[in-house]
């Protein structure tokens, strides 16, 4: 195995799912590089996977220079399409190009890299590239992620860790849900912990649910890892959730998108709308409407199940 590259699309739960790829090519003898905009912060946790920011496009021949392999996640934004043209065009026998899409179909851009299902989860899609198109001898779905030792995983049973916030607006079940969701878990006997950073609570200064703010990564990976369980939108923080081992329940705006982008290390449960909502173009009415046709009840009835 040789000195490996892989350079991540810039959500942070495509980093931590990327490192799926980063640390089977290092469990087979690699030296790897993970290359991601932010995660570099999420170093402690992964103690033998190295994270570095982009290198500048000036300083891609010195930076690349080094490996002998790169894997790109694709994605149309200006640090990943410009390490992705260079290697193309400088180290083109050298460069797999993968595209984590939700499509089912087989035309999109780069599918032939990685050969990508849009209907099974992105972490088995990887793991099923390092095992039958990469044919690695040893395979795992872990990403090397280690907590500190004195951490008890899922050591505060009734605590539900829930992430109201995501990279987009669009993907954010209503502010109201959530705190109605916040109240009937406590009925329950459960603690509902808010996870948002010091920008996002100026909207939420009237519930008690907030948790404490963190420092850094590691800290909030600690209080997630020793939580009970986790609800969320779409978002990085699920998949945190989901591969420190909690049950997960990630509402998602749309059916096709939660096949591929679902956490799945550990037990989880998806709440969509209503799949008889027409989305036909031009009307859109289930990305306009998702956010009402998703009830808290609806929420709870499947959090049930997670249970």
């Amino acid at each position: 195995m040789q000195r490996c590259a892989v350079f991540c699309c810039r959500g942070m739960g495509d980093g931590i799912i990327s490192l799926v790829l980063s640390n089977n090519l290092q469990l087979n003898g690699g030296t790897v590089t993970t290359f991601h905009p932010f995660l570099e912060s999420f170093q402690p946790l992964f103690p033998d996977l190295p994270i570095l920011k982009f290198p500048p496009l000036e300083d891609l021949e010195e930076s690349l220079s080094q490996f002998d392999q790169f894997f790109i996640f694709f994605e149309r934004s200006a640090p990943v399409l410009g390490v992705l043209n260079y290697c193309l065009r400088v180290y083109p026998d050298k460069t797999t190009v993968l595209n984590p899409i939700a499509t089912p179909r087989n035309d999109y851009p780069y599918w032939e890299g990685g050969r990508f299902d849009g209907n099974r989860p992105f972490l088995d899609n990887l793991y099923a590239f390092c095992k039958d198109i990469l044919g690695l001898r040893v395979v795992t779905k872990a990403n090397g992620i280690a907590l500190p030792e004195h951490i008890r995983l899922r050591h505060f049973k009734n605590r539900v860790v829930i992430h109201p916030s995501s990279s987009r607006e669009g993907k954010n079940w209503p502010k109201q849900k959530y705190l109605q969701l916040c109240k009937h878990l406590q009925k329950k006997g459960f603690i509902p912990s808010l996870i948002l950073t010091e920008e996002e609570k100026k909207g939420w200064d009237e519930n008690l649910w907030i948790a404490p703010l963190f420092s850094n990564p590691v800290e909030m990976a600690s209080y997630v890892a020793q939580s009970g369980y986790m609800i969320g939108n779409d978002s990085g923080i699920g998949h945190l959730a989901s591969c420190l081992g909690l049950p997960t329940l990630t509402i998602c705006r749309h059916k096709q998108a939660s096949k591929f982008w679902r956490p799945s290390w550990a037990r989880g449960v998806v709440v969509t709308p209503p799949p008889w909502i027409p989305n036909i173009r031009g009307f859109r009415l289930r990305d306009q409407y998702w956010k009402k046709l998703i009830s808290v009840d609806k929420v709870l009835e499947r959090f049930e199940k997670l249970l």
